[in-house]
């Protein structure tokens, strides 16, 4: 690890400021080195504080830091994933893919970048990808003989939910299968994608694609997307908690529910947040449409309708209140 690296992990590692002497002895470098990295960091970005005779203080502006997203997760996730952080790339989830046709090897992968250049959703639409957003993709080894995309999804919109709750103390409602909303609009979009190897047809790993308008003014957004775009602004501002505090939260909650996610134990509590269930809807599927009250939502993640169509994809484009 370079010398900037080792500096900006034990400054993100302490809550307490930390002497140019300590950092030098620790490291086992100079004290022109520590001051040289230092001012390195904050050109890049990084908050540090620097007080004479006291020392080096990190102070979490919500600039991606990996140390500081492991600070917020527990032991055990902390092991068993690895990061590759950006300040601009096209789109994580194309990222990830690249990636997958390499190697399968450090997986779990979890990709994020400040900004995207090139962020797309379902259907291949443009997402907007301005600064003040999460935007994530984790890359997974598929561990099942088969893949069902709209469980996984779903598990995903419910490991976001608690973290909102439980960080931000709001409750969002879920449209099915991959927004989750906050007062009625969108405030984080999903997008899973699964990877097959050529000759067996075998989806052999899964990307996860999670949009969050985090710290996001709707007013700064295109247009035609703020009628029905979110977001978390105000809530993270009044509970102060950054976009590295809020990505450890959704990492622990999606690492507590993966690798269980196919028994759909979840799926009573994700109910309880749909924003579909017992309301008439129209669902857009290719190019056929269906319109029906949501009578259930079954153990596989599908919508069953009042006559009994059962849809495992397609997208809600209406939702009536009776």
């Amino acid at each position: 690890m370079e010398t900037n690296q080792l500096v900006l992990q034990k400054l993100s590692s302490s809550d307490q400021s930390i002497s140019g002497e300590q950092l030098a002895q620790e490291l086992s470098i100079s004290r022109t080195a520590i001051w040289k990295a230092i001012k390195t960091l904050k050109q890049k970005g990084y908050q540090i504080e620097s007080k004479p005779h006291v020392g080096y203080k990190y102070n979490d502006n919500g600039f991606l830091n990996e140390f500081v997203i492991r600070r917020y997760l527990s032991a055990e996730t902390n092991k068993n994933i690895n990061f590759e952080i950006r300040e601009k790339i096209s789109s994580t989830n194309t990222r990830a893919k690249e990636i997958s046709i390499s190697s399968d090897k450090n997986l779990p992968l979890v990709i994020i970048s400040n900004q995207q250049t090139g962020g797309y959703g379902r259907y291949g639409r443009a997402f907007s990808s301005p600064n003040t957003g999460i935007y994530m993709s984790l890359l997974l080894k598929n561990s099942s003989s088969s893949l069902n995309p709209g469980l996984l999804t779903t598990a995903t919109a419910t490991a976001i939910t608690r973290a909102i709750e439980k960080k931000l103390h709001v409750t969002p409602s879920i449209k099915w299968v991959n927004d989750v909303l906050v007062n009625g609009k969108k405030v984080v979009g999903i997008l899973t994608e699964g990877i097959a190897d050529i000759e067996s047809r075998y989806i052999k790993q899964i990307v996860i694609g999670i949009g969050i308008n985090y710290s996001t003014d709707v007013d700064s957004m295109p247009s035609e997307l703020q009628q029905r775009a979110g977001s978390l602004l105000e809530f993270a501002k009044k509970y102060s908690v950054s976009r590295n505090e809020f990505i450890a939260a959704v990492l622990q909650e999606f690492f507590l529910l993966y690798p269980h996610y196919e028994e759909g134990t979840f799926l009573d509590e994700y109910r309880t947040h749909s924003a579909v269930l017992n309301k008439k809807v129209t669902i857009t599927q290719g190019q056929h449409q269906y319109v029906g009250y949501v009578d259930q939502i079954n153990r596989q993640g599908e919508i069953v309708l009042d006559d009994g169509t059962t849809l495992s994809s397609g997208e809600v484009t209406k939702i009536r209140l009776a």
